[in-house]
């Protein structure tokens, strides 16, 4: 069993939600980036259930990790025009080599959210 209180210490009590942002983390980018379908928050699902081997007809995509879709808005790594994901102010920062995401926490509550903090 772990130990939650260590869990918290060392990596923040926020770190289910990050475990998902990693989860999704190589689908957003690639959605956004490089694929030739519209950047939208189904088409990011699905490429991360396909890139895990997941069984992707057992979910609702539009409300699969919608929290995590809340977070990334509220951290303003993503943002939508027309309907489309466009990278946000933070994009950049998010996917940084040099950077860790200590900048932010995310609220682990029903809807969650997310916050800068520096």
């Amino acid at each position: 069993m772990m130990n939650q209180i260590l869990v918290e210490e060392k990596i923040g009590y926020d770190w289910a939600n990050k475990k998902m942002l990693v989860k999704v983390y190589d689908s957003l980018k690639y959605i956004v980036e490089h694929s030739i379908d519209k950047p939208t928050w189904k088409n990011v699902i699905k490429h991360m259930f396909i890139l895990h081997d997941d069984d992707i007809n057992r979910i609702n995509i539009n409300g699969y990790y919608s929290t995590i879709r809340k977070i990334l808005k509220d951290i303003k790594v993503i943002e939508y025009y027309k309907g489309s994901i466009i990278k946000g102010s933070n994009w950049d920062r998010f996917y940084s080599e040099d950077e860790d995401w200590s900048w932010f926490v995310t609220d682990t509550s029903l809807g969650g959210s997310g916050t800068i903090l520096k």
